[in-house]
């Protein structure tokens, strides 16, 4: 029986967000308490108001804001407007660095004809958000970037069998009857217990060797893409405008040579990154 890490991460983000309520049950309590107080001396609230600025000053200079505190408890991967990341005192210029310094070069991709026991294998041993699907324009051609496709909607494409097709000797496939656009674009997951069954026996059944599904109806083609040298600083504007969660990285032949997600763009592992990247350099790099 294959492990599915997806399902101890729910599980680990459902007591985070029970120590999230008892952290706003108390933060309530405490503002109740405070107004309470302060109603009876009306003359001293210019004094007080003012403390409570200072102090939220003072205490954002050497931590985090509350709402900061709250995102991180939540494990939600915010960008600020503006990355601030240092090294050695003194802040990086990111224009100096590339997409490829932070990407993660070990991409799991898919293929336009991909086979029903490897994608189930694959769903079933990470937790990925989405993956990119590679094709070959060209018989004689290299496999290169198409486009997109969530962690969901492959989930819901295997729930429906009646689109897998057998081994052919080509590439060419069908398009009898694809699913609706509406059928596999979902929130969540209708029976995760269904799904956990449906991979194990994807996995484990040699039928399904022999099986393919043809994704091109159901890939993302207008997905985003950058080139490894492209500027980390503006592909760090990029990411956070659009609200992307995850960018795929290609050469110059439109192959995928990695991919970037908001938690590589986060401020401590962007400059553990960047400090890998600095430490066989001079102490004059980056400035």
């Amino acid at each position: 029986m294959p492990s599915f890490p997806w399902l101890e991460e729910r599980r680990s983000t459902w007591l985070q967000f029970s120590s999230l309520q008892l952290v706003l049950v108390d933060t309530q309590r405490f503002s109740t308490d405070f107004w309470n107080e302060i109603t009876n001396d009306v003359q001293s609230l210019l004094l007080i108001m003012l403390a409570v600025m200072v102090a939220k000053m003072v205490g954002d200079f050497f931590s985090a804001s509350l709402y900061s505190s709250l995102l991180r408890l939540k494990c939600i991967p915010y960008l600020d407007v503006e990355p601030f990341v240092h090294h050695r005192r003194e802040r990086l210029n990111l224009e100096l660095f590339s997409a490829r310094d932070v990407m993660e070069p070990h991409v799991r991709v898919l293929h336009l004809r991909e086979n029903i026991a490897s994608l189930a294998w694959l769903l079933a041993s990470t937790s990925h958000g989405g993956f990119p699907v590679v094709g070959r324009p060209k018989p004689d051609h290299a496999q290169v970037f198409q486009g997109t496709i969530k962690r969901l909607e492959l989930c819901m494409l295997l729930e429906n069998e009646h689109i897998f097709e057998p081994e052919t000797s080509n590439e060419s496939f069908s398009f009898s009857h694809p699913l609706t656009y509406e059928k596999i674009t979902v929130e969540k997951l209708p029976k995760p217990s269904r799904l956990a069954v449906l991979l194990n026996r994807y996995t484990t059944d040699p039928r399904y060797q022999q099986l393919f599904i043809n994704l091109e109806p159901y890939i993302n083609k207008s997905a985003m893409s950058v080139q490894a040298h492209f500027s980390l600083q503006r592909t760090y504007i990029i990411f956070r405008t659009l609200g992307l969660r995850h960018l795929t990285v290609v050469d110059l032949q439109n192959r995928v040579v990695g991919v970037i997600t908001r938690k590589d763009l986060m401020p401590l592992p962007l400059e553990e990154r960047l400090r890998l990247q600095l430490s066989p350099q001079s102490p004059d790099a980056g400035e």
